[in-house]
């Protein structure tokens, strides 16, 4: 059973994988996109700036817990969901899952460099993986390319690296016209990140380490 826990004022799902990866099932057996996002401190930290993002996120019609910082700001350190959020046992599950049934998956990114970073980091850690297209979504570019793309392709999932309102203008304003049944938005996932080649360095990992600290500690205060 998966459940609602608040982190820092956001009310986010707490389940274990095998539970995710139900979900993820009968997402899939659906006619409408569904939104699945995993939450990073990144996440939380701009849910903490934006009203807009936080809604964003709560609204999603799943999210995993992706980093054992977000765990440890909701007092949990300990148990199965603590363990498999330290093994990044979702994010392997769910990539599994897509092989074992033969999705068509598209991956979006903010720049050419980074899609090619994602693809190959996806295609070389699962192999038998189906990326049947990709794209680069800029400031500038105009969402309804990326859609029809997207829509010509007949794909079933789409892996977005996006980051902020980017998700936001893609996949709600637009998800009634987009023919797929998944939305997966990686957002800043440290292990991924890295392994892709994205845009992600020690310095600026340690900075919002620090910053998710001070939030923590804010949240708290405001509490007591």
């Amino acid at each position: 059973m998966c459940e609602k826990t608040d982190v820092l004022g956001v009310h986010i799902d707490y389940c274990g994988v095998d539970t995710s990866i139900e979900r993820i099932a009968e997402m899939m057996k659906n006619d409408r996109m569904e939104t699945v996002g995993v939450v990073t401190m990144n996440t939380l930290l701009l849910a903490d700036e934006d009203p807009t993002w936080k809604q964003y996120l709560e609204n999603m019609d799943l999210t995993v817990i992706g980093d054992s910082e977000v765990l440890k700001a909701a007092g949990i350190q300990q148990g199965q969901i603590a363990e498999e959020v330290k093994g990044n046992e979702f994010i392997a599950r769910f990539f599994w899952y897509m092989i074992q049934q033969k999705e068509r998956i598209f991956v979006l990114g903010e720049t050419p460099e980074e899609v090619e970073g994602l693809r190959s980091y996806l295609e070389d850690t699962y192999p038998g993986i189906e990326i049947a297209g990709t794209a680069a979504v800029g400031e500038d570019t105009p969402p309804e390319g990326v859609m029809n793309e997207i829509n010509s392709l007949t794909v079933d999932v789409i892996v977005s690296g996006l980051q902020g309102h980017r998700q936001d203008r893609l996949a709600i304003e637009n998800r009634s016209q987009l023919n797929t049944k998944i939305w997966f938005c990686l957002g800043e996932h440290p292990n991924i990140q890295s392994n892709a080649g994205l845009k992600v360095s020690w310095w600026s990992t340690l900075l919002k380490k620090s910053a998710f600290k001070r939030m923590v500690a804010r949240y708290k205060e405001g509490k007591d």
